[in-house]
C-alpha cells in the first residue's frame, strides 16, 4: 500500500506527522514518532509534538490550526524571549508507518506564539487566507505613499547602501541602544528607519527605530543579542513629505501631490 491509500482507507491508517518550520534559509524538523525519521532527505527528530484538526468553511479563524510542542526545542528560541521579525512557515507531512511516500497535509505559516511553562503553543494560519487579503492601494494624497528603499518600478528605488550608518553598540538599556556613530547623524534623521544585524546563525534581523536622540535610540522591541560590542547597521528614516525627499534626492519619484487642495471639492460647501 502507500500513505495515500492507507490515508482513505477505513482501518489500515497509522499515521505519523512530520513537522518542517522554515524560517528564510533555515528548517527545524520534527516527528510525532517515537524514533527520528529521514523523510525526503532530511532527518525529523522524535518530539512530543501535535496539531489540532484540520478544517475547512469560509471562517478565516477555523482555518487556523494549534502545533503544540516542547517549549525547550530548538525552533522555539524563534519566539523567545522576542518573536522573530521573519515569517516562520510550516509545512506538515503525513506518513503511514511501513510506507515510504508522505503526503503534504497543510501550509502555512506561525501568526501567535504562547509559552505556557514547558509547552509552546503556535497558532498557525494557512497560505490560501494570506492570498485573499487585499494588498495596499494606493490614494491620493500629499504625503508619499511609497515604502521607503523599496524597489522597482514606480517605487522609491532609493539605494539604502549610500544611507548606511555602521556602527557598534556601547550600551543597551531597555529598548534605547547608545553607539557614538548616531551622534554623527542629524538629530531624529534615523527616527523612522530600521537597523540590522547578523545573528550567529548568519541570518539578519531587524528592529524598526521609533526615536532618535543623539547617538541614543529607541526601538520599537528588543532582541536577545543586542549587547555591548555589537556591530549593527542602522538607516534613516522618512517623515515621506516633499522636504524629507530631498534629503534622500529623490523628488522625481515622490509618490505624493503636494499641490493637492487642502479643501476636499466634493465636500457639499458652496464656497469652494
Amino acid at each position: 500500500m502507500t500513505s495515500e491509500s492507507r490515508e482513505s482507507s477505513w482501518d489500515q491508517g497509522k499515521p505519523v506527522a512530520f513537522f518542517r518550520f522554515t524560517r528564510k534559509t533555515r528548517n527545524w524538523f520534527y516527528t510525532s514518532s517515537d524514533r527520528d525519521e529521514v523523510l525526503l532527505g532530511d532527518t525529523y527528530l522524535r518530539a512530543s509534538i501535535s496539531r489540532t484538526a484540520i478544517r475547512q468553511g469560509s471562517e478565516r479563524a477555523r482555518l487556523n490550526i494549534t502545533i503544540t510542542l516542547p517549549s525547550t526545542l530548538p525552533v522555539a528560541e524563534n519566539w523567545r524571549p522576542y518573536p522573530s521579525i521573519d515569517p516562520i512557515a510550516v509545512t506538515c507531512f503525513i506518513r503511514h508507518v511501513g510506507e515510504d511516500d508522505a503526503l503534504v497535509d497543510w501550509v502555512g505559516r506561525v501568526t501567535a506564539p504562547k509559552f505556557l511553562g514547558a509547552t509552546l503553543e503556535l497558532t498557525c494560519e494557512p497560505t490560501q487566507t494570506r492570498a485573499k487579503k487585499m494588498g495596499e492601494q494606493r490614494a491620493w494624497q500629499r504625503g508619499c505613499g511609497l515604502e521607503l528603499y523599496s524597489q522597482g518600478p514606480g517605487l522609491c528605488n532609493v539605494d539604502r547602501s549610500l544611507h548606511a550608518v555602521a556602527a557598534t553598540i556601547t550600551a543597551v538599556d531597555r529598548l534605547n541602544v547608545t553607539a557614538l556613530e548616531f551622534g554623527l547623524v542629524a538629530n531624529r534623521r534615523l527616527a523612522g528607519g530600521y537597523i540590522e544585524w547578523a545573528e550567529p546563525d548568519g541570518l539578519m534581523e531587524y528592529r524598526t527605530i521609533k526615536q532618535h536622540n543623539g547617538s541614543v535610540i529607541t526601538l520599537d522591541y528588543g532582541a536577545a543579542d543586542l549587547l555591548a560590542g555589537k556591530a549593527i547597521t542602522a538607516y534613516p528614516g522618512c517623515a515621506h513629505t516633499w522636504s524629507d525627499c530631498a534629503y534622500f534626492g529623490t523628488r522625481d519619484r515622490y509618490g505624493g501631490d503636494i499641490y493637492m487642495p487642502v479643501q476636499n471639492p466634493y465636500s457639499g460647501d458652496p464656497v469652494w
